[in-house]
C-alpha cells in the first residue's frame, strides 16, 4: 500500500476513535438537561422507616382509655354519686417492659385534687377492669371522703368539674396497703421508680 494511503487511514481512524471517545464521556444519559415543558421535579423518596417520629404508632403507646365515655367527655351518671356509683370499665394499652405495679390514681382538679380512687398493686399483667370491679392482688387507698374505693363524681349543682385518672407503671412496688390514707398512698405511688410516663385520661361531669 502506498505510504500517502497508509497514512490518510491511520489519521481518519484515528479521528473515528476521538469522537466515539469524545461522545462516550459527554453523553452518559445522565447529565443535567432543560425539563420539558410542565414537568415537575421528581417526588422526594420518604423517609426511612425507624426515623424519627415514626416509631409512635396508634396502639404503641402505654394509655389508659374506656368505652364509657370519649376522651375528655363526660362521664356518664351511672358512674357518679346521681347513679349507681361504681367504678367505670378502663382498659390498659401497652404496659412497658420492667413493669412490677400498676396503680391508678383519680382526682378531682377543680376541687383541690379531691381523691376519688387510687388502686395499687394492680398486676402488671392486666389489661382491662371491669365496670365496678378492681384485679385480684390490688389494693384500693383511701378516697378523700374518707371512704375505700371507688367515690363517683358528685360535683356542686351548676358546675362543671374534671376528673383525671392518672395511671402509673411503677418499675418496683409501691407499699400501699388496703385503706391506707390517700395522701400518703399518693406519695407512695409518686416516689416509687417508674418503668415510664404516667398516663391519663379525662371526663367532665356537671350537676
Amino acid at each position: 500500500m502506498p505510504t500517502r494511503n497508509l497514512t490518510r487511514t491511520v489519521a481518519v481512524a484515528l479521528a473515528v476513535l476521538i469522537a466515539l471517545a469524545t461522545s462516550s464521556c459527554g453523553s452518559s444519559g445522565r447529565e443535567l438537561r432543560d425539563p420539558a415543558p410542565g414537568a415537575t421535579a421528581p417526588p422526594r423518596r420518604p423517609a426511612p422507616a425507624g426515623t424519627l417520629g415514626s416509631s409512635t404508632t396508634l396502639g404503641t403507646v402505654f394509655a389508659l382509655t374506656t368505652d364509657a365515655w370519649a376522651p375528655g367527655a363526660e362521664i356518664p351518671e351511672r358512674y357518679t354519686c346521681d347513679g349507681t356509683n361504681v367504678s367505670p370499665p378502663l382498659v390498659i394499652s401497652q404496659i412497658p417492659p420492667g413493669t412490677a405495679e400498676l396503680a391508678i390514681v383519680v382526682t378531682d382538679p377543680d376541687a383541690n385534687d379531691f381523691v376519688h380512687w387510687v388502686v395499687a398493686g394492680i398486676p402488671p399483667s392486666t389489661t382491662a377492669i371491669e365496670e365496678g370491679t378492681v384485679p385480684s392482688g390490688a389494693v384500693q387507698a383511701s378516697t378523700s371522703a374518707r371512704t375505700v374505693g371507688w367515690f363517683g363524681p358528685c360535683p356542686p349543682p351548676g358546675s362543671t368539674h374534671h376528673y383525671d385518672f392518672v395511671l402509673y407503671a411503677l418499675a418496683a412496688p409501691s407499699g400501699v396497703v388496703e385503706g391506707q390514707d390517700p395522701a400518703g398512698a399518693i406519695d407512695a405511688i409518686e416516689r416509687a421508680p417508674q418503668a415510664a410516663p404516667p398516663a391519663v385520661m379525662t371526663g367532665t361531669y356537671e350537676r
